[in-house]
C-alpha cells in the first residue's frame, strides 16, 4: 500500500495534478481495515484515451501509406503532409497526457493497468514528433 501511494505521490508531479488520499475502509465484522478505490466514471478517460490511440494510427497511416503515395500524385510536396503529421502528434500527445490526468486525479481503479501501454505510445509519439520537428529544422 505505501508503494502504491508513493507512486501515486510521483505520477502527481510528473502529471501536475493533485492525488486524494486513498479512502479507508473498516469491515465492521472483522475490523479489517483496507483500502478501497472509489467508484469514479471512467468514460470520459476511456474516450480520451482510446481517441489518442486512433488519432495516433491515423496518423502512421497517413505518414508512412497514405501521404508519400497520394501527395506526389496530386503534385503536393513534403511540406503540408509534415505538418499535418505534426498537428496530429500534437493532439495525440494532448490526448494521451489529458487521460493520464483524469486517470490519476481521480484515483481510477485502472490507473496502474493503463499505464505502460501509455508510456510505449507517448515514447513513440515523443519520438516522432522529435524527428519531424529535427526534419524541419535542417
Amino acid at each position: 500500500m505505501q508503494l502504491t501511494e508513493t507512486f501515486d505521490q510521483w505520477m502527481g508531479k510528473i502529471l501536475f495534478v493533485t492525488v486524494p488520499p486513498p479512502v479507508t475502509v473498516v469491515e465492521p465484522e472483522t475490523g479489517e481495515v483496507f483500502e478501497e478505490d472509489a467508484e469514479v466514471p471512467s468514460a470520459p478517460a476511456e474516450r480520451r484515451f482510446g481517441l489518442s490511440l486512433i488519432i495516433s494510427g491515423v496518423r502512421c497511416t497517413l505518414q508512412y501509406m497514405i501521404l508519400p503515395v497520394v501527395l506526389p500524385l496530386i503534385g503536393l510536396t513534403g511540406d503540408f503532409s509534415l505538418a499535418l503529421v505534426l498537428l496530429l502528434d500534437v493532439i495525440a500527445l494532448s490526448l494521451l497526457v489529458s487521460s493520464l490526468r483524469y486517470f490519476w486525479r481521480n484515483r481510477h481503479p485502472r490507473r496502474f493497468d493503463i499505464l505502460p501501454l501509455s508510456g510505449v505510445i507517448l515514447l513513440l509519439i515523443l519520438g516522432s514528433l522529435s524527428f519531424d520537428l529535427w526534419r524541419i529544422f535542417t
